[in-house]
């Protein structure tokens, strides 16, 4: 049998916790949400600290509201009046609230729309292995070893096209390059990690850092291609099936099973467009310009209203106001990009992971536990065991080279471009 303790998917490792995560040369990243909640129950709604919006508004409410103390004293003493009318107040509250609800309404379309393509790449993904695995399995001379090589290199590169494409969705918050995913491996690692022909084809500028230096430009276009060559790689492996298998697969089958590729690549190209498409910044900015001058300048406007005299009245309705106007707007830069390290953003990794492992029950139960155990071990993460990390890299340029020569021969020849061709 599979060792189920290794394989097993941890919903407190991977799910709503605080545990972390960490990868050899990268930041710590803490897992993520979304953050369940039981509707019914208001007592949890109105008390519940994680994934509330409560910890990032709060030092707004409390310096509007101390701003408002510190005014109605200077005044109360005769130092200095600062109240103003709340005329223009009435007429920006309307625009203020018009271009909140606009942006709130923006940010959960794009949440929604991108949690829905990333779910198609997790469905096509798991959707493939089995249809490639039943298919092949369903022959009975395709029980042979060269067999069951072909449904381990197919599940393990369409494992490593979802393992990729998430490394892009997450790279501008956790800056790891889709070739430096630990589960990668073997020829796939060499075929996807970037080298002088990247270099020498590129049409960008030697640009690394961009006004800010926050990103890397030329490590996450890169990353942009990784799936792209993996997919690659995966359709070659699907097309190899009349040479590899006894008994080939029908061409209706093959052209389903590409199909399924061509799917999970429009989810990916879907992210692209979230990730390289933002909420446009003049937007933003008038939004967050007209936030700012009405919050922090409501304080002076109660100073003039006559009709509430109470301290503890005006510091209420500040706190208040503050808290929802303030509030609306940091929910929205938090659905803004929901794959990043907040409480309510996607998991992605956590997800994928029970796709891998929803995997590795199928082929235990088609080519059975040593196959199964091949497709663990070639999943298992890098840095699992240092012992093991040298396997998973070439010793020499020369060797490197040696090995993408021998590539570009067997694909000039038609071959199939299998990991036992590489075998130095």
């Amino acid at each position: 049998m599979v060792k189920l303790r290794s394989m097993s998917v941890s919903l407190a490792a991977y799910g709503n916790v605080n545990a972390t995560s960490e990868v050899k040369g990268f930041p710590t990243v803490k897992k993520t949400g979304p953050v369940g909640y039981d509707s019914s129950n208001w007592f949890q709604i109105l008390f519940q600290c994680f994934g509330s919006s409560w910890p990032k508004v709060l030092p707004f409410c409390i310096l509007n509201t101390l701003s408002m103390v510190i005014f109605t004293l200077l005044r109360d003493h005769h130092i200095i009046d600062c109240s103003i009318s709340g005329q223009a107040h009435t007429y920006g509250s309307v625009i203020l609230s018009f271009l909140l609800v606009s942006r709130v309404n923006t940010a959960g379309q794009r949440y929604a729309e991108s949690r829905g393509f990333i779910g198609v790449m997790y469905q096509e993904t798991r959707e493939l292995i089995q249809y490639g695995l039943c298919l092949s399995n369903s022959y009975d001379n395709n029980d042979n070893e060269e067999s069951r090589e072909w449904r381990n290199e197919l599940a393990y590169r369409a494992m490593i096209l979802l393992r990729t494409s998430i490394a892009v969705v997450e790279f501008c918050s956790r800056g790891l390059p889709a070739w430096k995913v630990p589960e990668l491996t073997g020829l796939e690692q060499l075929y996807l990690t970037p080298n002088v022909s990247w270099d020498r084809h590129s049409q960008r500028l030697n640009n690394n850092n961009d006004d800010n230096g926050q990103i890397d430009h030329d490590n996450y276009a890169n990353s942009m291609r990784v799936p792209f060559r993996a997919a690659y790689l995966l359709r070659e492996t699907i097309v190899s099936c009349e040479k590899r298998l006894t008994t080939p697969l029908h061409i209706t089958q093959i052209n389903a099973m590409l199909g399924s590729v061509d799917r999970f690549l429009t989810g990916f190209y879907g992210m692209r467009k979230f990730i390289t498409t933002p909420v446009p910044f003049p937007l933003i900015q008038m939004t967050r310009t007209i936030l700012c001058f009405y919050l922090f300048t409501i304080p002076l406007v109660f100073l003039s209203d006559t009709m509430a005299d109470n301290m503890l009245e005006r510091c209420l309705s500040v706190f208040m106001l503050t808290y929802g106007f303030m509030g609306l707007e940091l929910v929205a830069i938090e659905l803004d990009d929901p794959f990043g390290t907040d409480d309510n953003d996607f998991d992605c990794l956590a997800f994928a992971n029970m796709v891998f492992e929803d995997s590795f029950l199928i082929m235990h139960d088609i080519d059975g536990d040593e196959w199964a155990e091949k497709l663990r071990c070639r999943m298992r993460r890098n840095d699992d065991n240092d012992d093991d990390s040298n396997n998973n890299s070439y010793q020499n340029d020369t060797e490197r080279t040696n090995l993408l020569n021998r590539a570009d021969m067997i694909l000039k020849e038609g071959e199939s471009f299998r990991t036992d061709s590489f075998a130095v």
